[in-house]
């Protein structure tokens, strides 16, 4: 028998009645905002006054209620970094219409932390907040196995709307952060879904392909060996890895985050009436910027959250249209560029150690579509001593006669060409030396040695709409991993048989699914459709 504490941090309130009871619930809607900017507030609790249950609003500060969460109490207590608490009487919301909520910026006055010796009082900088909150690390969080549940969901992102939602409830059995997470942690799998009431779409789906460049995300990769987007994105938390690499720049973050960056101290901030550092972090490298933001405990010196995001300054060579920070990082927004990956990880106190709430990690990706104007097939003409080029559009007249714009070979030997013709889509191609090309005898012998046969490799020409032959364009998306803690348990026992999660292959490829009595107690907190 052991005793937990339920601590139920999700992102709006599940719609899919798999998991609930069998009777269709009822819901309101409401979406966080700030006062004063009138932006979006992302990742907030939301909770139920004196009880353990409640979501995190999603990116676009949007949130799902039951109504039936009158049963357990009536009254919302709204919480966010920087950010005065809010109670909400929850039969004041209105169905059928978006509730708006404002949260007004805390912006108390607090007095400074001094650390004192003997003889000397000593004001903190940022560099010396930081080393000593990962120096005490070991102190804040957790050494003792713990275990918790939660609601895992990955996506992609486009243009605001949700793609390819796939999502599971999960159980975490953590053997503590003085332990390799990787090799310690197992992950119960006790439901997944595809999610068919959003988009499926098999090309932004697709493996990352750094081959043939069909999906990439420039500048940047993500290490192949790991093939389960919830194990790649648990090692992404630097926090729990503190003293293992984790991405690039953070590197270790015990021995390399303040190195490796530039730290100042910001106005300081509350949550939940908890005084915290707050402390940018920035660092410029060439064509990338990177910025991000610490807090940390004024009192005990415990990570509150890490949010690290990196910035390509000059856009991808593909992509032709601006990208959009839609959900993401919105620091500075207007000065920074296009978005590599960007990692959100927040902790919260329990019993004096600090536990897991929520992690996001997403990346920005292009899939480079096939070209619009392309070469459909090649052809010999023998009885014309010429080669002809069929293309899938008409070409520009002018670029598609200009002879530098041809590599022409046969049977692996390079030809010059000597003139060209069009007609329609197709090119007639005369090489100089065609007595020779076109000898039967020599066709008969390269027929009979092997297969090849001609190679013409076009380039810089335009079609009459515009379009350069062999030019692919790039489509850009948002690839989202996220996991919000439901349950935590201090005292766990890890279950003795095989059923976990298999860390290296995907969701939907065989992996173990275990049994549990009590699923409803548990939410696939499905985000709101746009």
């Amino acid at each position: 028998m052991f005793r937990s504490l339920k601590l139920i941090f999700c992102l709006s309130l599940l719609i899919n009645p798999i998991i609930l009871l069998s009777q269709q619930r009822e819901f309101v809607n409401g979406r966080l905002i700030d006062e004063q900017t009138q932006n979006p507030i992302p990742f907030a609790s939301i909770r139920m006054k004196n009880k353990s249950i409640g979501l995190i609003s999603n990116f676009d500060g949007g949130f799902k209620i039951p109504l039936d969460y009158k049963k357990v109490g009536d009254t919302l207590v709204v919480s966010s970094i920087g950010y005065k608490s809010k109670e909400v009487v929850l039969s004041s919301l209105l169905k059928n219409q978006i509730n708006i909520i404002f949260l007004v910026e805390d912006v108390e006055v607090l007095k400074e932390v001094v650390v004192t010796s003997s003889k000397k009082r000593k004001r903190l900088n940022a560099n010396e907040i930081v080393r000593l909150a990962i120096s005490k690390i070991d102190e804040n969080f957790p050494t003792s196995p713990f275990s918790y549940v939660g609601y895992y969901r990955d996506y992609q992102l486009k243009d605001g709307n949700y793609l390819n939602l796939n999502e599971a409830v999960l159980a975490i059995f953590d053997s503590g952060f003085n332990t390799e997470d990787l090799k310690s942690t197992k992950i119960r799998i006790y439901k997944y879904q595809e999610n068919q009431n959003f988009t499926r779409d098999s090309i932004s789906s697709q493996t990352y392909d750094y081959t043939n460049h069909r999906k990439i995300i420039p500048n940047a990769t993500i290490s192949g060996r790991i093939a389960n987007e919830y194990t790649r994105l648990r090692l992404h938390d630097a926090i729990r890895n503190y003293n293992i690499y984790t991405y690039s720049f953070v590197d270790r973050l015990d021995l390399d985050l303040v190195k490796n960056h530039k730290l100042r101290l910001k106005a300081d901030t509350f949550f939940d009436k908890i005084p915290l550092y707050k402390i940018k972090i920035s660092k410029v490298l060439g064509n990338v910027e990177i910025i991000g933001e610490i807090y940390i405990n004024k009192t005990n010196f415990s990570i509150h959250k890490l949010e690290y995001a990196v910035y390509e300054k000059k856009p991808s060579k593909y992509l032709k249209e601006p990208f959009s920070n839609t959900g993401v990082l919105t620091l500075e927004k207007g000065k920074l560029g296009k978005l590599l990956y960007n990692i959100k990880v927040e902790y919260q106190s329990y019993n004096d150690k600090m536990y897991l709430n929520y992690i996001s990690f997403s990346n920005a990706f292009d899939i480079l579509l096939p070209p619009k104007f392309a070469p459909i097939s090649a052809e010999i003409d023998n009885e014309k001593r010429r080669f002809v080029l069929i293309l899938n559009n008409l070409p520009l007249e002018k670029d598609a006669l200009n002879i530098k714009n041809y590599n022409l070979s046969y049977q692996e030997n390079k030809l010059n060409i000597d003139k060209i013709e069009i007609n329609k889509n197709r090119l007639f191609l005369y090489p100089k030396n065609a007595k020779m090309v076109f000898n039967k005898k020599l066709i008969q012998y390269f027929k009979d040695r092997n297969n090849k046969g001609v190679a013409i490799e076009i380039k810089n020409v335009r079609d009459i709409y515009g379009n350069v032959v062999n030019e692919s364009e790039a489509v850009n998306y948002n690839q989202f991993r996220e996991f919000f803690v439901q349950q935590l348990s201090m005292k766990t026992k890890m279950p003795m048989d095989t059923l976990y999660m298999i860390k290296t292959i995907p969701f939907d490829e065989n992996q173990p699914i275990a049994p549990i009595v009590n699923l409803s107690d548990y939410w696939m907190n499905t985000p709101l459709k746009h």
